[in-house]
């Protein structure tokens, strides 16, 4: 198991255990990523709640400990696997600490990324979708004051449901595993993508009258 294969991974350089780790406790020497996924890279068990401060610290050390400054003297394969395992460092990072990029990658890992059989309005949003997209039709034929404002409105209304719904996404992490629950998880992130990309179409449709109107 994957587990177990990295609990048991050796020093390339030395032979020490090294576990997980992206570094040799004994020789300091930069080691391959672990085997599995990115919350292996950073240590973590594989659950969806994160404790953020751990995940900080061991970011950071991690990050000390593979700095190139570390291993310029180093022999060439030393420093191919410090900037290798640095990559993968920075990609679990960047993936973990974010809720939603979390929650996205805990889909993949469960063979159902999100754009798969995806492809329809979530029901919860399917009125505001096509409402907003009816405003923004107006708006670009008809850019009145009052239009804009009411765009304007609606973006701000989105902007506050989208933070609900990303708050709402770290409670759910929160006391479970996430085993069992990858449906409704699905649900949430869908959503969440819609809000975001309708929430650019507006932004892009004030942008386009802005612009209009500063060229007249």
């Amino acid at each position: 198991m994957e587990g177990s294969q990295n609990e048991d991974r050796q020093c390339w350089r030395c032979g020490a255990g090294v576990g997980t780790g992206l570094v040799c406790p004994g020789c300091e020497a930069p080691q391959p990523p672990p085997d599995g996924d990115l919350f292996a890279v950073l240590g973590l068990p594989r659950r969806l709640a994160v404790d953020g401060e751990d995940l900080e610290r061991r970011y950071h050390a991690a990050s000390r400990a593979l700095h190139p400054d570390r291993h310029q003297t180093a022999e060439p394969h030393a420093r191919q696997l410090s900037e290798r395992a640095s990559a993968a460092l920075n990609r679990a990072y960047r993936t973990l600490r974010d809720p939603v990029a979390r929650g996205r990658y805990w889909l993949e890992l469960h063979g159902n990324p999100l754009h798969r059989e995806n492809k329809e309005i979530p029901p919860a949003l399917a009125t505001d979708v096509f409402e907003t997209q009816e405003k923004l039709e107006e708006l670009r034929t008809k850019a009145t004051p009052a239009l804009h404002d009411e765009v304007r409105h609606v973006h701000d209304a989105l902007v506050a449901r989208l933070v609900g719904l990303e708050a709402e996404l770290s409670r759910l992490y929160a006391g479970a595993n996430g085993n069992g629950m990858v449906d409704e998880l699905k649900r949430r992130l869908s959503e969440i993508a819609y809000l975001r990309t309708l929430l650019g179409d507006i932004e892009a449709a004030l942008g386009e009258v802005s612009g209009a109107h500063s060229r007249h």
